[in-house]
Formats: C-alpha cells, structure tokens, sequence
C-alpha cells in the first residue's frame, strides 16, 4: 500500500510532535522534581537554623541540654495537622531531628535510632562543626544500607553556637517519600497537559495532512485529466506552492497545445491540400496537350473542384483558429429557435444536398423556445450538426429535429438514422483533425466541424454531445443552451 504525500506528512509530524512533546514533559518533571526538593531544602534551612538557635538557648556548664527540645519534639510529633495542600491531604507532622555535640557524637535523635552514634564523618555534621553549610541525601533509615531513592531523605544541618564558638549541630531530616505525592501530582497534571498539548498538535497536523492531501489530487486529477486528452480546468489551490505548480502545469498544457495544435495545423493542412494541388498540377499539364473543347472545360472543371476544395479547407481552418482564440461573446441576442432551424436548413446548398439524397427533414417543437446567442455563431454550429447529419444518413432516410427544455437549457436535438458512433470514436469525436468515413463514399471529412461546434457551445456556456440513439439506428447530437 503506497502512503500518500499526506499520510506521510502527517506520520513525520506525529514522530517529531510526540517526541518533543514526550521530551519537554520529561524535562518539566525533572526540572519541577527538583525544584520541589530545592524548596524543600530551603525550608529545612530555615527550619534548622531555628532548631539550632532553641538549643542554644539551653546550654549550661559547657554542656547541651537536651530535655528541652526533647520534649517539644515529642509533643509537635504527637500534634494532629488534617492540612489539604492542593489534593494532598497532611495529617501528621513529619520532620525529624537529630543533635551532635562538637565532637560529632548524637546526643539527641527524635526518632531514638542514633543515640551516642558517632556522626563526625558524615557530610552535613562535618561541614556543618567546619563552619560550612551541610547536607546530605541518604538512607531515612540509618539500619538500611543501599537504600533506593523512596527511601532516601534529606539531611540539612544548622551550627549550634555557644560563646560564639560552634558547640554543635542539629540536623533536620525530611522523607523523600514524604515529598513523593507533590512530585507525583504535578507530574500527572504535565502528563495530562502533555496529552492535550499533542492531542491539539495532532489534529492541526491532521488538517494540515488533509489540506495537502487535497490539493496534491486535485493536481494528480488534473494532470491525470491532461494526460487522457481531456479539456481539463486548472484546480484553484489556496497554498502558494501548490498553486504556483498548478500555473506551472497550466502554462505547460498552454505551451504544449500550442505546440501540437500548430503541428496537427500543419500536417492536416499537408495532407488535405497535396491530393488537389496534385491534382491541378496533373490536370495543368494535360491542359498543355492538344484536346478538343470539351476536354478542356472538364479539366477546368476539376482544376476550379480542386480549388474550391482548399478555399473550404483554409476558410475552416482559419475560422477555428478563430473561435480558439476567443474567450467571450459579441453581439448577444434573442434567437428564435424555430427561425433559427429554418434558416439552416433552407440554406441553398444544404437544401440542394437534402434533395439529392432524398432526405427528409422533420422538425417538432412543443411551443415557441427563445436563445440568447450570437446569430452567427450558433448557425454555424447547427449547421455543422446538420450536415453532419446528413453525411451519415443512408440516402431516403429521415433526419429529425427536437426543440425542448429543462430547468437550465434549451435543447436542440438531431437526430438520424444512420449506423451511429462506432465504439473506438466515441471519446475523440470532439479532438481536433479526428473523422469517420463516409458510408456512402468511404471519405473523411477534414475532422474540424464537432470541434469547431464544441468551441462555441463552450463559449455559450452550454454543451454538445454526440452519442447513439437507444432501441434505434442511428445517433443524436444536442446542442445545449443555457437559459
């Protein structure tokens, strides 16, 4: 299964949307997991600093008393909170304490894990005694060795000051896990975020998928249109590229029909005037023998045959040259379509042709229909049906003509009785230089006439078609005229 250009667009604009997306969510998280424990820490400074400066206060003969805080820790440890930060509901006081004297010995530990402990070498008690700030991040519990990171906690250390001398230090102790809700709650709230952040990014790239998509086929159907011969409409697209392509491939038909219509002009024009120029050239030279009157008149004849025949042909050529070349009416007015019928087939040298072939003309119109045309242009595009016509009805047969309307058009139909459209002509009836054989002669005709019709049906606004009668012999042309 090919993807269209669309579908892959859009695949690539899901692979680097979801990706930035899945990128900048994990980076947020992390960026917010820390900031939680950095505020975190500072708080505990604070916290710590505020601890230190209590036990301080209670100092005697050189030594730390600790029965004071002892008991304040106790009775905040044993306090109810019932506090709802954000959808995080505290119910208990959580901070832990533990006191060092100068030596980095506990004397004091809230949780009564670490009592007499030597805590000389660890991080926040060493700096601390230094005189520098300490923290550290480890196990909550001191038994645990390899803790993992819910089990972890951070310490952070403020001095103990006594005749302005570091006497001590007190560490405050806050569970990781204590602050895994808050993380875990604003990464769910980035998540969801995320989600809707790529769920919007993807319906715009599925519009944007979908806009390209239609524009590429309706370039692909057109194109596709040009290649099958068809007279196709350049599509209108709003994307600038697109529709600079679509002019591209617009002026490149223009170009390329010129190019061959001047071809066919030319070929058409070799082919149909070499058999009379060979002709007079033949019957010029036999003029220069020797012959009696009579000779002579009939090679004049068929000298004057020959030329009217080019004259018929250049006069065909240059009036579809043209009406190719226009792209508008002149002289619009109120035709009458039964005087319009008359007029072309009471014309002298079709009357003579129909009387020749002992062809009967019938014409049924169901009231009067009025057209808005030019006079001369919609003769002549009748006549060109009509005569057609009668090219390919057998002799003694009958040609009729229909007048009727619908909601949008007057319809001029004709129709005969000959052997109708065979099947290989049917789709380049309308091509330029294209024509059947006569049946009765075995000739073409010069294969200008339905295109010539076609060219001022379309600058009518209407329509011509030419298909073959149903349950009868024969085919129907109809000319169709915009009301």
């Amino acid at each position: 299964m090919k993807l269209t250009i669309g579908v892959k667009l859009f695949i690539a604009y899901f692979i680097v949307t979801s990706s930035i997306v899945w990128l900048v969510a994990d980076k947020v998280a992390f960026r917010i997991t820390n900031g939680i424990d950095q505020a975190a820490e500072e708080i505990m400074i604070d916290s710590a600093n505020l601890l230190a400066q209590m036990v301080s206060n209670n100092i005697h003969n050189n030594e730390i008393s600790t029965d004071k805080i002892s008991n304040i820790m106790s009775a905040y440890l044993d306090r109810e909170v019932n506090a709802t930060i954000y959808s995080i509901n505290k119910k208990k006081p959580n901070l832990q304490i533990y006191i060092t004297n100068k030596d980095g010995i506990v004397i004091y530990d809230s949780k009564g894990e670490v009592e007499g402990k030597d805590y000389s070498q660890w991080r926040d008690v060493f700096l601390t005694l230094k005189g520098e700030y300490g923290a550290r991040s480890s196990a909550y519990d001191a038994n645990i060795l390899e803790p993992t990171a819910d089990q972890k906690a951070h310490h952070v250390a403020a001095p103990i000051y006594h005749n302005n001398q570091i006497f001590g230090s007190l560490t405050v102790i806050k569970s990781v896990a204590d602050l895994k809700p808050y993380v875990l709650t604003q990464k769910d709230q980035i998540n969801t975020y995320a989600i809707y952040i790529l769920l919007v990014s993807l319906l715009f790239g599925a519009g944007v998928s979908v806009f390209v998509t239609r524009s590429t086929r309706k370039l692909v159907k057109y194109t596709t249109a040009l290649s099958k011969g068809e007279n196709a409409v350049a599509p209108k697209i709003r994307q600038v590229e697109f529709a600079e392509l679509s002019k591209a491939i617009e002026k490149l038909r223009v170009d390329l029909e010129g190019r061959e219509y001047v071809e066919e002009y030319i070929n058409t024009m070799a082919h149909e005037l070499r058999t009379p120029i060979t002709g007079i050239r033949a019957t010029a030279e036999n003029l220069l023998m020797p012959m009696d009157n009579s000779q002579r008149e009939r090679f004049i004849k068929n000298i004057l045959d020959a030329n009217k025949k080019m004259d018929l042909l250049v006069n065909r050529l240059l009036n579809l040259s043209r009406i190719e070349r226009r792209d508008k009416l002149e002289n619009v007015e109120k035709i009458n379509a039964k005087d319009l019928i008359k007029d072309v087939i009471q014309s002298p040298s079709r009357k003579g042709n129909i009387a020749s072939r002992s062809i009967k003309v019938e014409y049924t119109l169901e009231r009067e229909f009025v057209i808005n045309a030019e006079k001369l242009l919609a003769e002549q595009a009748l006549s060109n049906i009509i005569d057609n016509a009668i090219d390919f009805t057998p002799i003694g047969s009958t040609i009729s003509i229909k007048v009727s309307e619908s909601n949008t058009h007057v319809n001029i139909q004709v129709l005969d009785q000959g052997k109708g459209v065979p099947e290989h002509a049917r789709k380049q009836i309308f091509r330029h230089f294209f024509s059947s054989s006569r049946p009765d002669t075995g000739k073409r005709g010069n294969g200008l006439g339905l295109r010539f019709v076609k060219k001022i049906m379309s600058l009518h606004g209407g329509s011509v078609s030419l298909k073959n009668r149903f349950m009868e012999n024969g085919a129907v042309a109809t000319l169709k005229f915009p009301i």
